[in-house]
């Protein structure tokens, strides 16, 4: 964390991802997302301030997308649960290669 650049993300996105006030906060390309031609992957904790329906959403907005939820994690589900989180990464490269 102490090499984390506060400054631009905070110009970008504000205080927090609650507290949306910079740059980005009228940002939305939702609608773009079926041009997308590559194989994608979108992953998410049970307990993530991006809630598994919010990434359905979003993941039913790119046909032949893959979503894999960690049950037991939250918004940092890549260190949390990071060997299951490695493996998932792993399974979906080999399945597109």
């Amino acid at each position: 964390m102490e090499k984390r650049a506060t400054d631009i993300y905070e110009l970008m996105w504000g205080p927090s991802e609650c507290t949306i006030t910079g740059t980005l906060r009228t940002y939305e390309r939702a609608e773009d997302l079926g041009g997308i031609s590559v194989p994608t992957l979108f992953t998410g904790g049970r307990y993530d301030e991006a809630s598994p329906e919010s990434v359905l959403y979003y993941q039913s907005m790119l046909p032949g997308s893959r979503l894999e939820i960690f049950e037991e994690a939250s918004h940092t589900h890549h260190l949390e649960q990071m060997i299951a989180y490695n493996q998932v990464v792993r399974d979906f490269l080999h399945s597109v290669e």
